[in-house]
């Protein structure tokens, strides 16, 4: 297996001399200022965290966003101040920038073995400012000679009299060589930007590095091991460890999925297996064993992540979704879980209910589903992110082509197919401003409604009703006004039934969440096709003071191989629901009703609940 070659076009992927130059500048200076300013008497990773965080912060945010010429000149002003606000970029990194420079200060963390802390010779590392008591008085500071670099500095006074321990801390060689690989990888991201400013930024660049950088972090990787592991119970988990967080780093993810981790896991055991037990030992040298063994399978494994890099990141994106909705414990109850019977699967249902029928689902653009960087609070997020995706024309597509599968109703009448968005647009106007939606929306439409409504549908276990019969709500406008739906609110309406709708956005948060809860190694979660249709799989419930939309789904649960003949176990029923709230605005005798931004717009709730089965008497 070889990794694809590298683009020769001029793409930005290729790294320039004079790019490659200025990333080992910037190395070069944070190197520097790290080692001039540590504290010798605190440990290697409190001095990671404490003076080495906001160098790498400041370069990772000049470089991928500020002036990268000669803008080594004024870094160690900005080194020093780090309450100083760094005008480089936009107010906070992208979650995937924030996460590749996490994993990078956690490899940099765990390159020296962390030495047994002597807690009555520990003495904290003093800042800049001076630390406080519990009294909020400054305590004393002085300052001592670091004879073996020639600098000053500053630490705390010991009243005790006993001296102070020093700490291994990492030698310049080392950290050089990670920040320059790190710098590098930023360069390249940021030729990228400079050569394509319409696209966006892509955050994964492994599958452009050339072998020479794969021999560089494979020597970091099997130089850290060898420092950090000294007995044979210590080779897994350490080796695990350390390629776990540079898998996070060249991925530019939160978190590993199940194939990384198991991929990861046999890595680690085949080096077991390939080296004696002498080895491990330490009865013959390890270092021949890790630069025979252990080098080939890692320049393998990132050889791997050059290839599946785009579907490795996309299901550390998914798992990290599943991760931030559901509760740790509730995924690992269904993952153990061994199921008997229809009915076993049904009282557990039960049991669980309040967890699997209240799912809650932060809004897509927050969580960078359709290429935001994520982390974005403002209404300005949402407006630019929906604006972005609707204008992608392949998307957009895709999402109609989705629709045009499903039933929409609109307070219970069918809306008509769309191609295109302009004409879902206009059967949405053409529906919502009809004399029969507008009379529902009247005191005297709500009125007939709440007398004639009927007892509800079940179609699951627990009552997943459908509401195309709740038209109103109890505000009152009043009599002798009409209500009337505001322009804007059909625009609204029009997007978020694409976002629902598509199958590659948001649309398919059901289907990931049931098939991590039930599915499993024996069986296969697939959505459920029939030709008849009861109901419509879209609801639009307008309200006086909110629409609801409420995406339902079916999803059979069957036991693998799936042959045409395969019978279904057990049927799964969603409901992801979408509440926009509205606002009333009175236009002489008439009531506009338009969008109300609220700290929930977007969230949308996800119900899971199991198909409505009878028991049949063993008599029948």
């Amino acid at each position: 297996m070889s990794a694809p070659p590298r683009s020769s076009t001029n793409d930005g992927t290729a790294i320039t001399p004079a790019a490659s130059s200025q990333a080992r500048l910037f190395a070069s200076s944070i190197t520097s200022w790290y080692l001039a300013t540590l504290d010798p008497h605190a440990p290697h990773t409190a001095n990671i965290e404490s003076r080495l965080r906001h160098p790498v912060h400041v370069v990772t945010r000049r470089i991928l966003y500020g002036a990268v010429e000669g803008a080594q000149d004024d870094l160690e002003v900005a080194f020093n101040d780090d309450e100083a606000e760094i005008k480089d970029g936009p107010e906070v990194l992208s979650r995937r920038s924030a996460a590749r420079m996490e994993a990078f200060l956690a490899s940099c963390s765990v390159a020296l073995r962390e030495e047994d802390v002597e807690i009555e010779n520990v003495v904290p590392k003093a800042n800049s400012w001076g630390d406080q008591d519990k009294n909020g008085q400054k305590k004393a500071q002085g300052t001592v000679t670091n004879s073996e670099r020639g600098i000053l500095i500053r630490a705390r006074s010991n009243p005790s009299g006993k001296t102070p321990k020093t700490y291994r801390q990492i030698d310049h060689g080392d950290l050089m060589h990670r920040l320059e690989l790190y710098c590098r990888t930023l360069r390249r991201i940021r030729s990228m930007i400079d050569a394509n400013p319409s696209k966006d930024m892509e955050e994964c660049v492994i599958q452009y590095e050339s072998k020479k950088t794969i021999r560089s972090r494979v020597f970091l990787i099997v130089q850290t091991y060898l420092r950090n592991v000294d007995c044979v119970r210590d080779v897994h988990k350490t080796l695990m460890g350390l390629i776990l967080r540079e898998t996070l780093g060249v991925l530019a993810v939160e978190v590993c999925c199940d194939e990384l981790r198991s991929a990861i896991d046999r890595l680690t055991s085949e080096y077991e297996h390939k080296v004696s037990f002498a080895s491990l030992a330490f009865l013959s040298s390890p270092d021949n064993s890790a630069e025979t063994h252990l080098a080939p399978l890692l320049t393998k494994y990132f050889e791997y992540l050059q290839i599946n890099w785009d579907s490795l990141v996309s299901k550390c994106e998914l798992e990290r979704m599943l991760r931030a909705v559901l509760d740790e414990d509730l995924r690992h109850f269904f993952k153990d879980a061994v199921f008997h019977s229809v009915g076993h699967i049904l009282d557990v249902c039960r049991s669980y209910r309040e967890s699997i029928d209240n799912i809650a689902l932060p809004p897509p653009w927050k969580e960078g589903v359709f290429g935001m960087a994520g982390g974005g609070n403002g209404n300005t997020d949402m407006d630019a992110a929906i604006e972005k995706y609707c204008s992608d024309a392949n998307l957009v597509k895709q999402a109609l082509r989705d629709l045009r599968r499903e039933v929409i109703t609109v307070n219970g009448q069918v809306l008509s197919p769309a191609h295109s968005a302009m004409e879902l647009a206009e059967n949405l106007s053409r529906v919502l401003n009809s004399n029969q939606l507008i009379f529902s929306l009247s005191p005297k439409g709500r009125a007939i409604a709440k007398k004639s409504k009927k007892k509800k549908a079940f179609t699951s276990d627990f009552g997943l009703e459908m509401e195309s019969d709740i038209g109103g709500s109890d505000m009152d406008s009043g009599g002798s006004i009409r209500s009337k739906i505001e322009p804007g609110l059909v625009d609204v309406l029009t997007r978020r039934l694409l976002i629902a709708a598509s199958r590659t956005g948001a649309g398919g948060d059901a289907y990931f969440i049931v098939r991590d809860l039930f599915g499993g190694d024996e069986v296969e979660v697939v959505p459920h096709h029939s030709e008849r249709i009861d109901q419509g799989t879209i609801e639009i419930i307008v309200k006086m003071n909110a629409v609801i939309i409420k995406s339902h789904a079916k999803f059979d649960i069957v036991p693998k191989p799936i042959e045409s003949d395969t019978a279904v176990l057990i049927q799964f029923h969603t409901t992801t629901t979408e509440t926009i709230a509205l606002q009333q605005k009175l236009d002489s005798s008439v009531t506009l009703l338009k969008e109300k931004k609220t700290n929930m717009t977007g969230w949308r709730t996800l119900a899971i609940r199991p198909a409505y089965y009878e028991k049949i008497p063993s008599g029948h």
